[in-house]
Formats: structure tokens, sequence, C-alpha cells
């Protein structure tokens, strides 16, 4: 990729799962949540480091990304005092207009929860045209340069035992103009989802439910790239869409050094005459505490529309 040509740098982590808050009562191990707090008691509080995902994001800021995408599981419980916590942790982050949100299934570990606590976190996750509600705020739009970031919501309630995520028809409905209208414009469309698009990339009692029903949107409507986490680990799949192959990538959690060290990616994306060059790096914590830039990847995303030039 030519250094002189105009490109857009976009940074990507996820499930920080950041430590519970304290002050936690019995009342809030209500169904689900019990299981919940077991198993962030016995075993992810001491995978799940605030001085890990701190030393990830002191180096991210210093990689001076355009935007921030993090895709879910902020949270443990969905508790209000971890939604108060994120949304101070976003702040840090970055602002508003330059980092964006979307919830994973820990936002919406009993039902009515995301519904509540996701007002806090309002400015990271508003489109560029606000909805009128929380409820129709999924799919958002936020045009970058020639970026179109879409947030999807694959959070929802489910039995004990399952961490599943689901989209919903009328999710779904919205998504395939906003594709439609982001190609037109000759924008590079950018997909940021907490739960993998594609089954087998996680156990079945983790799935995305409507997987197959997203993947019929792409095939008619088209995308160019797709963001995930949920899985604690790093993928790079494709997907077939309407204008082509996309790639669907992963990262592990930003701060466990379980399964795999905690890391977060940069995507360079810059316009081309053929489509998009894109260039992907990840930054991750080695065992030494020391921040360790892995060998990533370029590729083009040949499509027809970029930079305006939709047929």
């Amino acid at each position: 990729m030519k250094p002189d040509q105009p490109s857009f740098l976009l940074a990507h982590l996820s499930d920080p799962h950041l430590p519970l808050t304290p002050g936690v009562t019995p009342r809030d191990f209500l169904g689900k949540r019990t299981l919940s707090y077991l198993s962030w008691h016995l075993n992810r509080r001491h995978r799940h480091r605030r001085e890990t995902l701190d030393a990830l994001t002191a180096d991210l800021a210093q990689q001076g990304p355009d935007h921030i995408a993090v895709t879910g599981d902020l949270t443990n419980l969905g508790l209000e005092t971890e939604y108060l916590q994120a949304h101070a942790w976003l702040d840090d982050l970055g602002e508003p207009e330059n980092v964006s949100v979307i919830p994973g299934n820990h936002e919406a570990m009993v039902k009515g929860a995301w519904e509540r606590g996701g007002a806090h976190w309002r400015p990271f996750w508003q489109g560029d045209s606000p909805a009128r509600n929380q409820a129709h705020a999924f799919p958002y739009l936020r045009v970058r340069g020639q970026v179109a970031l879409m947030g999807l919501s694959t959070a929802i309630a489910s039995r004990p035992g399952l961490a599943v995520g689901a989209l919903g028809e009328a999710q779904l409905a919205r998504l395939a103009p906003l594709l439609a209208r982001a190609r037109e414009a000759g924008l590079c469309r950018v997909l940021m989802i907490h739960h993998p698009p594609l089954a087998g990339t996680v156990p079945a009692r983790k799935a995305l439910l409507d997987a197959p029903a997203l993947q019929g949107v792409l095939a008619r409507e088209g995308a160019e790239l797709l963001l995930h986490g949920h899985s604690h680990r790093s993928h790079l799949q494709e997907i077939d869409t309407a204008d082509g192959a996309a790639p669907v990538i992963g990262v592990p959690s930003a701060s466990s050094m379980h399964h795999e060290p905690a890391a977060y990616n940069l995507y360079r994306i810059a316009t081309r005459p053929e489509g998009w060059a894109l260039s992907v790096k990840t930054r991750r914590l080695s065992a030494a505490r020391q921040i360790e830039a892995l060998q990533g990847f370029e590729t083009v995303i040949a499509r027809s529309h970029a930079g305006g030039n939709a047929p």
C-alpha cells in the first residue's frame, strides 16, 4: 500500500469484560446471573484483568486510529453499575464520534438488561441519523470518509448455559437498505457484530441463531468487511456476498491472556480504482507484558462501486 494514498485507520477490540463492580447484592443474582457470577468468581475474574486491558488500550492510543470499534461484552452480568463503569471506560477510549460500540450477549444476561443499561452508552451507538427509540437503533450507520460503519446487535437474553445471539427479522430488514444505499454512495461497508456470522466458528450454544438469514441479506446486498468478537480467539474467514467475498475477522478478548494473548487489530483501508486496499495488523500483549506487533496481511477487496463508481 502506497503511504501517500488517503486511507482510514480503524482499530478493533472486543470482549473487555471489565471487572465486576463492587456493591453487588444478592438481589442482583437472579436467574441466569447466578451461574454467570459463579463463573466470574471462580474463573473469569482471574483471566480478565484490568491491567491487561489498560496496557492494550494505552498502546492503541499511541497508534492514533481514526476510529475505534468495540464489538461487545464490556460487562459480565449486565448490571447498571457495570454499564456505568463501561461508559467511563468508553469515555477514556475516545470521543463518541470516534468510538463505536455494539452490545454482546453479556449485556443481555437477563431480559431487559440491555434495554435499561444500553441508554448509558447511547452516544457511542447512535448513528448519524439517530433512531427515535433504542428498539429501532440497530443497525446504525456512521459514515467516516469513504467507510460506512454499521453496528448490529445480536444481544438477546437466553437460557442458562447458552450464550446465543440473534439479529431478528426487523433488524435484518433495516440492514438491507442500509447496505444498498452505502453501495450506491461508493462506500466501503464495514459491519460490526458480536457473534461470528459463520457457522462452526463457535459451539452451537454460543452461535448466532439466524446466521443463515444474515448471509442471505449479504448475498443480495453485499458488504466489504465483517468484524466480530465473542469467541475470545482470532479468526480470519470469508463470507460470500453479492459483490464478492468479504473478509470476516475476529479478535481475542482485550483483557485476557487465556486461550490467546490479549490483542487488537488495526485495519488500514484505502480506496483504489478496483476496490479497497486492506492492510491488517495485530498488536498483542506478550507474557512479558510487552506489546508485540504481529505480521499481518494485505489484500484488495475488489468492488466496482469503490469511490462512487457504482454502475
